[in-house]
């Protein structure tokens, strides 16, 4: 893992990422299935968990970098379940 940048944003980062890729208790399905799908394609690609992890915080730093930058808020966008 990287030790670069403030460590209190990282924590932030390491936090929201968990949650996103987390399950819901009485549903069982994920909380942001985008992520949750990228999380397990990382797994998939013999990535360990921690790796993953840091992939998905990367990818979130992406999404709110652009949000910021573009001044638009976030659309998840809606698949259907197959």
């Amino acid at each position: 893992m990287s030790e670069q940048g403030r460590r209190e944003l990282n924590g932030v980062f390491y936090m929201l990422a968990l949650q996103q890729i987390q399950l819901s208790k009485c549903s069982k399905t994920p909380r942001n299935y985008i992520l949750y799908e990228y999380y397990k394609r990382k797994l998939a690609e013999n990535k360990s968990k921690t790796h993953a992890l840091m992939c998905v915080m990367r990818r979130l730093v992406n999404i709110i970098y652009g949000m910021m930058k573009n001044k638009r808020e976030y659309q998840m966008e809606y698949l259907s379940k197959r």
